[in-house]
C-alpha cells in the first residue's frame, strides 16, 4: 500500500475582502442564451488590495458578486499586465438563472474597473453545467469562454458553447453566430425517468496559430440505444467554426473505451499542433475500477501511436481508484493531479509525471511507488479531492483542490506546491496550505493560472443544497506570490 505525505498543514481563516478536466477499445471515428443583460450589482472594489509577502504563502480573498443568489469561479487564465481572467456564473436569487460571466483580476487581487463593468463582463450563456463546466482561455487579446448549457429544444438536456468576449469585456459579434457558437454533440437518453449522457463542457485549449480545443462529454454515438459517454474534443478555427480540415473532416474526435462512461477534464495544446487530453474511467481494462485515461492526438487530430499504447495511457496506478483531473506541462514533461486511494476510504491528492512525447510514466517521480505522489493536505486521513493542477516556475506545480468531508461545512479549500521532481516544496512560503473561506462553507478551488510572478487559484465557498438568500455559494480566490521567475508563462520556462 502507498503511504500518502502525511504533512502538517498550514490553515488558514482569512478575513472576508471587501471585494467587488491497448484491448478492448475503439477509436470512434439555438440554445437558452441570456434574452438580455441581467442586472447584477457592480462589484466593489476593494478597499485595500490583498498583500502578499514576497515569497510568501497564498492570500485568500472573497469577490462578492451576487447579494443574494450564488456565484461561483472555476476557471482562470493570464490577461494582460500581469492580470487574470476568471470565468464562473453569477446568479440574482438563489432560483434564478445562472449567466456566465469573466472578470479581470489585477495582480494585487481587485478588479480592473475597465473591463467590462466594473471588472465583470456579463456573456449571453446561460449556464446548465455543474463544477468544472466553465472554462477560459486567451487567444490574442481576447478571452473565449466554454460552458454547458441547455439545449434550445429540450431544456432539460444540455449542449456545449463558446462565447468570445473583446478586450474591454464586450460580446466579440465576429467570432461563431454573434459572439457565440453552440455544438449539439448528441442527444440525451432517455430512459423513461430521467435524461442520461448529457453533453457537458469540461476544458479548453488554445494553440500557437489561435485555434480552440474543446474537451468535452458526450453520449457515444455507436448506435440510439447506448447510455454511456465519450471522450470528445472538437476543434475550431480561431473565428469559431468547427475546422472541417481536422479529424477525418468533421472536426472532432471520440474516443470510446470499452463501452464505458467517459469523465473527460483537462486539454493541453502543444507547440507542435498535437493535443493531450486527461480524465478517468472504469473499465474492464482496469479491473473495472476508477483509473486515468490519457491520451494523444496528432497534429491532424488522430491518436498518437507513439504515445502509450497505441494514443492511450489507461492502466492501474492506484489499488482503489485514481481520478485524473488537472494537467500542466513543463517543456518535455506532463504532470497530472487528480485523487485516489491505495486501500481504504478517503482520498488523497495525487500527482504523477509522464513523457509528452512516449506517454511512459517516470517510476522514480516524488521517490514514491511506481511514481504515483500521494498527499494527504489535512494530515488526518479526512479525505481531499485535487480539482487541478497549475504549471509555475522551475518546473513546480500547484496541485489545487479542497480537503475535508466533500460538500460539508468541514471541507477547506486547499493547495499543494510540488517541485519539478514531485517533492513538496515549501519555495513560496509553505508547501501545503488549507484555507476556511468564510464560516462553514464547504471551501474549493477549481481553477488558476500563472502571470507575471503571481498565481491565482480560484473557486468558491459552498452553501450545500439548501441554500438562501442569505447563505449561498460565494467566490473566492486565493493569490500566491511566486517571485523567482516573472518570464515564466504557459508552461514553458524562457
Amino acid at each position: 500500500m502507498t503511504s500518502p505525505l502525511n504533512v502538517p498543514r498550514t490553515s488558514h481563516a482569512p478575513p472576508r475582502w471587501p471585494a467587488g478536466p491497448q484491448a478492448l477499445r475503439r477509436w470512434l471515428a439555438l440554445p437558452l442564451l441570456a434574452a438580455a443583460a441581467p442586472c447584477f450589482a457592480q462589484p466593489e472594489r476593494m478597499v485595500d488590495p490583498v498583500q502578499t509577502p514576497e515569497g510568501g504563502a497564498g492570500q485568500a480573498f472573497a469577490i462578492p458578486l451576487s447579494n443574494g443568489g450564488p456565484d461561483q469561479l472555476m476557471s482562470a487564465a493570464p490577461g494582460p499586465a500581469g492580470s487574470f481572467h476568471v470565468a464562473g456564473f453569477v446568479a440574482q436569487t438563489v432560483t434564478s438563472a445562472r449567466t456566465v460571466v469573466v472578470l479581470r483580476v489585477r495582480a494585487d487581487g481587485s478588479l480592473d474597473p475597465s473591463f467590462g463593468t466594473g471588472g465583470m463582463a456579463i456573456t449571453p450563456l446561460v449556464f446548465a453545467g455543474g463544477p468544472d463546466e466553465i472554462d477560459v482561455a486567451i487567444q490574442g487579446d481576447k478571452a473565449v469562454i466554454s460552458a454547458t448549457i441547455a439545449n434550445a429544444g429540450n431544456v432539460d438536456d444540455t449542449d456545449v458553447a463558446l462565447v468570445r468576449m473583446t478586450a474591454t469585456g464586450t460580446v466579440d459579434s465576429t467570432f461563431g453566430v454573434n459572439g457565440v457558437r453552440v455544438v449539439d454533440l448528441n442527444s440525451a437518453f432517455n430512459n423513461g425517468v430521467q435524461l442520461l449522457a448529457r453533453d457537458a463542457a469540461r476544458a479548453l485549449a488554445i494553440d500557437d496559430t489561435g485555434r480552440i480545443y474543446l474537451h468535452a462529454a458526450s453520449r457515444s454515438n455507436a448506435s440510439a440505444t447506448r447510455q454511456d459517454t465519450d471522450f470528445v474534443v472538437v476543434r475550431f478555427t480561431p473565428n469559431g467554426s468547427i475546422d472541417s480540415t481536422w479529424a477525418g473532416g468533421d472536426g472532432k474526435f471520440t474516443l470510446d473505451i470499452a463501452e464505458t462512461n467517459a469523465s473527460p477534464r483537462s486539454l493541453l495544446a502543444l507547440p507542435d499542433g498535437s493535443v493531450i487530453g486527461t480524465g478517468y474511467a472504469s473499465t474492464p481494462l482496469v479491473g473495472n475500477t476508477v483509473q486515468p485515461a490519457i491520451y494523444k492526438l496528432t497534429s491532424a487530430g488522430s491518436p498518437d501511436p507513439a504515445f502509450a499504447d497505441l494514443g492511450l495511457f489507461h492502466e492501474p496506478v492506484l489499488a482503489m481508484a485514481a481520478e485524473v483531473y488537472g494537467a500542466a506541462r513543463n517543456d518535455a514533461n506532463l504532470v497530472v493531479t487528480g485523487y485516489g486511494r491505495d486501500g481504504g476510504t478517503a482520498n488523497d491528492f495525487l500527482s504523477m509525471r509522464l513523457s509528452t512525447q512516449t506517454g511512459s510514466p517516470d517510476s522514480t517521480y516524488g521517490g514514491a511507488p511506481g511514481g504515483v505522489v500521494l498527499i494527504d493536505p489535512s494530515g488526518a486521513s479526512i479525505g481531499s479531492n485535487c480539482r487541478n493542477a497549475i504549471a509555475l516556475p522551475g518546473g513546480r506545480v500547484a496541485l489545487i483542490g479542497s480537503t475535508g468531508p466533500s460538500n460539508n461545512p468541514a471541507q477547506d479549500a486547499a493547495y499543494v506546491i510540488l517541485s519539478a521532481n514531485g517533492a513538496l516544496d515549501a519555495t513560496y512560503g509553505s508547501a501545503v496550505q488549507t484555507f476556511a473561506f468564510g464560516t462553514n462553507g464547504a471551501d474549493q478551488l477549481w481553477g488558476g493560472a500563472f502571470n507575471a510572478g503571481k498565481a491565482l487559484f480560484v473557486g468558491y465557498k459552498g452553501a450545500g443544497s439548501s441554500q438562501t438568500a442569505q447563505n449561498n455559494d460565494d467566490a473566492w480566490a486565493v493569490l500566491l506570490s511566486t517571485p523567482d521567475d516573472i518570464l515564466f508563462r504557459n508552461g514553458f520556462d524562457p
